[in-house]
């Protein structure tokens, strides 16, 4: 370490309270020209300088040939260069989310924003992976990382998700917030959130009506333990829905046995995103079960049976059904132009008409001549036309014309 001039005290004037500590630095040392343009990153670039340098430091030799060692020499070190060069950049490019190649990087870096990718991915395809060489076991998020780098659209997928939750509204805070974040889970088809006054305080009820054909009370599991782990009253695909649900939201799931009931999956739910203090109760959703009575008209040359069955199709309750759970909201009127559409989209019906259309009961009349039945803010349509269960909503096709089979 250089060492700096002892420091003289100097009196002006002859003051004795007036003095000051001066040193005499030394002098600065001169700059260093540098001409080498730092943004220089590729093998030509590398090698155009280096011969420069040379033509600079013998302008005496006026000829460079590929086979003279000095410029052999120099495109060694371009290439060098090169490569360090871009192992650099790689090195830089890991640092940030949107340019990241490594799936480890990728999987990191989307932790630190809070995005648990390997927790989040989908089973089926962690699970549907071949086997490690030599049979090693691997941990989630190295299953993740292998299924990412043969599948680079699944991390694309991923990188592009996980900065978007950022600001995702999980919290449940007004009404609204309730009902929509309880229909998220694949078991709601729908829910209303209201409020009533308890005495004390206000309680929030929210009112669910499941996807599937249960209440929410009644066990969606019989019989001896799953050997695959899953209830024996959902199908494989909405209970890898409702484990990819859990996953993504990091809600535990609650034990496969006799007692799992849709409440218990929901009220973990629930309970991780409602307001601290609140009291949030959960119940079943209130029917409104309708009847109607269809007339329809065969068109000439096709067959009534066929047509039957193609209306029974576009008028079930089951997915892609007109009355399949969900497609009717808590308050939605249900109206006979409505019905009256999805009958003429039947290739064959030539002419519908509703003969009968009414709320189930004595108590209600026939809404045939309003053309609507009116549902309540808290209730729903419900016509499942299951044989054995009247209560649930019924209708009934009189067919004419056509060809008889």
């Amino acid at each position: 370490m250089a060492e700096l001039a002892q420091p003289n005290i100097v009196f002006d004037e002859g003051c004795p309270d007036c003095g000051e500590r001066r040193a005499v630095l030394p002098v600065p040392l001169p700059g260093v020209a540098d001409d080498f343009d730092w943004r220089t990153r590729d093998y030509d670039g590398f090698r155009l300088f280096l011969m420069q340098e040379l033509a600079h430091r013998f302008p005496e030799r006026r000829r460079w040939t590929p086979a003279d060692m000095e410029v052999v020499i120099v495109e060694l070190l371009a290439a060098a260069l090169d490569r360090a060069s871009h192992a650099l950049d790689a090195v830089q490019a890991e640092r940030y989310l949107e340019t990241a190649r490594r799936p480890q990087s990728v999987r990191r870096l989307l932790k630190l924003i809070g995005y648990d990718a390997p927790e989040r991915g989908d089973p089926a395809a962690l699970d549907a992976l071949p086997p490690r060489p030599g049979g090693a076991p691997e941990s989630r998020a190295e299953r993740l990382e292998r299924h990412w780098a043969l599948n680079p659209a699944a991390m694309e997928e991923a990188r592009a998700l996980g900065p978007r939750l950022i600001g995702e509204q999980r919290r449940m805070v007004t009404l609204a917030d309730h009902a929509r974040m309880l229909e998220r889970h694949p078991l709601v088809a729908h829910a209303l959130a209201r409020l009533v006054w308890a005495g004390g305080w206000n309680t929030l009820l929210l009112a669910v009506r499941l996807a599937v054909d249960a209440e929410i009370d009644t066990p969606l599991h019989a019989g001896p333990p799953p050997a695959d782990g899953r209830p024996s009253g959902l199908t494989p695909a909405l209970w890898r829905e409702v484990q990819a649900f859990h996953a993504d939201h990091r809600l535990a799931l609650p034990p496969v046995d006799a007692g799992l009931t849709a409440r218990r999956l929901l009220r973990v739910l629930v309970e991780r995103y409602r307001m601290v203090g609140s009291e949030v109760f959960l119940e079943s959703a209130v029917a409104a079960p309708v009847s109607f009575a269809l007339s329809v008209r065969v068109a000439p040359g096709f067959f009534r049976s066929e047509v039957r069955q193609a209306l029974e199709q576009v008028f079930s309750a089951d997915q892609g059904g007109f009355f399949e759970p969900g497609r009717f909201g808590f308050g939605d009127d249900l109206y006979a132009s409505d019905i009256i559409e999805a009958a003429m989209r039947v290739e064959g019906v030539s002419v519908a008409c509703l003969n009968r259309l009414k709320r189930l009961g004595g108590g209600f009349p026939d809404r045939v001549a309003a053309g609507f039945i009116d549902i309540g803010a808290g209730e729903y349509v419900l016509c499942e036309n299951r044989r054995g269960a009247p209560e649930k909503g019924h209708w009934r096709l009189g067919l004419s014309g056509g060809e008889a089979a």
